[in-house]
């Protein structure tokens, strides 16, 4: 389900990030650095992130994680991602694949006359629901994806 719909500009915020390397998972990597931030004692916040520089459907696609952190710290690697005008999609829920989703950001930014911009071609995160129910051996919650809410968002000039 769409809950969210537009344009914004967001704000500069300090991530740690990883840069993947072809064939890597993006969720098992971010659950991987979540462990190494939690390990050092860093406050991390939501939402989880990738960034992707290609679309995200090509083969050896370009892709980080990345978390938003409150400070920097020896032995993590961070930068600041700087502010960005952005068409944004939130949904909730795992009722339709993606790609779905990404089609109807390309409708919005073709019938507002937007323009994608080159940096960086999407950013998908996602915030964590405020109850876990995990199954044995899980470290996401799947068993009740209707609680997660998922935001794409698609950098445009301006």
């Amino acid at each position: 389900m769409i809950d969210k719909i537009g344009v914004k500009t967001t704000i500069p915020e300090l991530v740690a990030y990883k840069k993947l390397k072809p064939g890597e998972n993006e969720i098992v990597e971010c659950a991987k650095l979540s462990r190494v931030l939690h390990d050092k004692g860093l406050k991390h916040m939501d939402p989880n992130m990738v960034l992707y520089s290609d679309p995200s459907d090509k083969e050896g696609c370009s892709k980080e994680v990345l978390i938003p952190v409150d400070k920097k710290v020896d032995g993590v690697d961070t930068k600041i991602m700087p502010e960005m005008k952005v068409v944004f999609l939130v949904y909730i829920g795992a009722n339709k694949p993606v790609e779905y989703y990404y089609d109807t950001l390309y409708k919005y930014i073709e019938e507002n006359g937007l323009k994608m911009a080159n940096e960086a071609c999407s950013i998908e995160a996602v915030f964590q629901p405020d109850e876990f129910t995990l199954s044995y051996g899980s470290f996401i919650d799947e068993d009740t994806p209707e609680h997660w809410r998922n935001e794409i968002m698609i950098q445009i000039d301006g």
